[in-house]
């Protein structure tokens, strides 16, 4: 009879996985500061990761996706050693390519924006060239204006950059005029207008963005759950349409 329960409990999966719907299977997602896909309000995380951890918690009961905070320099050795199984909203130019890990479907498509202060000293075409301007940005993040190499080495040698911990304060360097150029993300800069309507009159922002990004998850080869099990859970979301009704909302301050 114990055995029949057992048994009972078990859901093969169409990839061939085995899930315990009486015990979901633990997924740690990591998370990190970086425009709408994961920050703080009011002392509390918000953002895209914890809205779709709990959407795909609620779809399904064969596996508990838990939220783990990591940074943008360290998720990748945390992936390699275990503490998380999956980080969403990557893309693979983000210094992934020596590393043994599998990449999602698309998710979502972004862009980082240059910006810079509207009483900066006028320039015909201020955005171009920027490899002649003074530039802030996120350490570890990863910028086409520099094909992608995130070494603080390697950036200081080729650029006037100064990198700062998070987009905010990106932000605050470019408002004081720590740097000519910022970049940030559309979904940071939304959220920022959002909160405060003023910081329109005091920053300009780039007609052209410094890079569009198609956002997957990385998974490492060891996760509990396959690239074949979160897609469909995924495309799930995507096709009744919560990852861009979500997106949208987090979006909202870039429109009008």
């Amino acid at each position: 009879m114990t055995s029949l329960v057992l048994l009972a409990s078990i859901v093969i999966d169409s990839d061939g996985s085995a899930a315990n719907t009486a015990n979901p299977v633990r997924v740690n997602v990591g998370a990190y500061e970086y425009g709408v896909v994961y920050f703080f309000e009011d002392g509390k995380p918000r953002g895209m990761v914890p809205k779709l951890i709990k959407l795909l918690n609620d779809i399904q009961a064969d596996y508990h996706f838990h939220l783990v905070e990591t940074s943008s320099r360290r998720r990748f050795q945390d992936l390699e050693e275990g503490k998380i199984d999956l980080v969403m909203f990557e893309n693979p130019l983000w210094g992934w390519q020596d590393f043994d890990v599998n990449y999602s479907d698309k998710i979502i498509t972004t862009e980082d924006l240059y910006i810079r202060r509207h009483d900066a000293p006028p320039r015909r075409k201020p955005f171009e060239n920027i490899y002649l301007s003074s530039i802030i940005c996120v350490l570890g993040f990863h910028y086409g204006f520099a094909d992608f190499n995130a070494d603080p080495e390697h950036l200081a040698e080729l650029f006037d950059i100064h990198l700062a911990y998070n987009e905010t304060e990106v932000l605050n360097g470019v408002v004081r005029g720590d740097a000519e150029i910022g970049i940030i993300s559309t979904g940071f800069l939304a959220r920022k207008f959002v909160e405060d309507p003023s910081l329109r009159e005091k920053i300009e922002v780039g007609r052209d963005p410094d890079a569009i990004h198609d956002l997957v998850s990385v998974i490492s080869p060891q996760s509990p759950i396959s690239v074949t099990a979160l897609n469909r859970l995924m495309e799930q979301l995507i096709l009744e349409g919560d990852v861009h009704r979500i997106w949208q909302d987090l979006n909202q301050g870039l429109s009008g």
